[in-house]
């Protein structure tokens, strides 16, 4: 999924807070989830995860995300959707935190294990003689030149 437009709709918000949002209102909390998508998109940039294939699980949580952004800075109160002060701070921590790890990799959005916490195992072959060593060589010429 490219870095581009929200990742949810005023329906899917309305359905989240269990509620209603008007037809009125609709094309307002539309350019609120797009426009807080920005700030998902300028993390996921920064992994250069902008043009790989979301993992299963990523559509879902990058919905909500957006969802609870465009939630804390969206202000009208004629949408039906009506946060506490306090809940607008804890869900702006909960953001900011999120995207953090979006930013530096340790939460993986693309399929193929492309995170930075990923496990890497990786090894060299050591040649102890210089037989060994030929070996290791024409091995690798072997696997290499199919």
């Amino acid at each position: 999924m490219a870095c581009s437009g929200p990742y949810a709709t005023a329906d899917q918000m309305a359905e989240y807070f269990c509620t209603t949002i008007s037809e009125e209102q609709t094309p307002m909390v539309n350019r609120t989830l797009t426009q807080a998508a920005g700030m998902i998109h300028a993390a996921r940039a920064a992994q250069n995860g902008c043009d790989c294939t979301l993992d299963e699980w990523a559509s879902d949580y990058l919905k909500n995300l957006n969802i609870l952004l465009a939630a804390v800075v969206f202000r009208c109160k004629c949408s039906n959707i009506n946060l506490t002060q306090d809940e607008k701070t804890m869900f702006a921590e909960m953001i900011r935190n999120e995207l953090t790890l979006i930013r530096e990799g340790k939460i993986e959005l693309c399929a193929g294990a492309t995170g930075a916490d990923y496990p890497v195992t990786g090894w060299a072959n050591q040649g102890v003689s210089e037989w060994a060593r030929a070996q290791i060589i024409l091995n690798d010429y072997l696997v290499n030149s199919g």
